[in-house]
């Protein structure tokens, strides 16, 4: 009169594990919290988490002349200044590489409008506070210094080259 539960499976759903379906029930217990007080447990990492250089910021320029900085040394995690239907936008976003070799923004990001952006600002000294109180390390930047001109992200590199040579060439002429 009535189908029988379980579809396919030809058991029942749910239900304690082991009455009749010829598994062996869950057995091992939990170590007791005075069992666990001697191990430490192991301080996990995130993927990639290596130990680098410290990333000094520098202003780019990206294929659209959109202002970024990047906060990996490769690039791939940038703070970007764009516009949008007339509104200046910060994004704070991942990006990829296509098979092409173009990078592109990814869909890990956030885009802050300069409201929500100046409202961040606002809130630094707060948060600031919190990680003081939790033993973090942070770093005050200098607002003194000079506006900083964006550049090319292919152009930065080659500046970078001819500052290195020269340095190369002043200290050949000192020789």
């Amino acid at each position: 009169m009535y189908a029988k539960r379980g579809g396919s499976r030809g058991g029942s759903r749910g239900g304690f594990r082991g009455a009749g379906s010829g598994k062996k029930a869950f057995t091992k217990k939990r170590p007791s919290p005075d069992e666990d007080d001697e191990a430490e447990p192991a301080s996990k990492k995130a993927k990639g988490d290596a130990e680098e250089e410290p990333l000094v910021p520098k202003l780019e320029t990206d294929d659209e002349n959109n202002p970024f900085v990047s906060l990996k040394a490769n690039g791939m995690r940038r703070v970007t200044i764009t516009e949008f239907k007339g509104n200046t936008l910060v994004n704070i976003r991942e990006y990829w590489t296509d098979d092409g070799g173009q990078v592109k923004p990814g869909k890990k990001g956030i885009s802050l409008t300069m409201e929500q952006y100046n409202t961040l600002l606002a809130a630094v000294p707060l948060i600031e506070s919190v990680l003081t109180q939790r033993n973090e390390k942070t770093v005050r930047p200098n607002y003194d210094g000079e506006i900083a001109q964006p550049a090319k992200a292919e152009e930065s590199a080659q500046d970078q080259d001819a500052e290195a040579k020269s340095e190369d060439d002043d200290e050949e002429e000192e020789d």
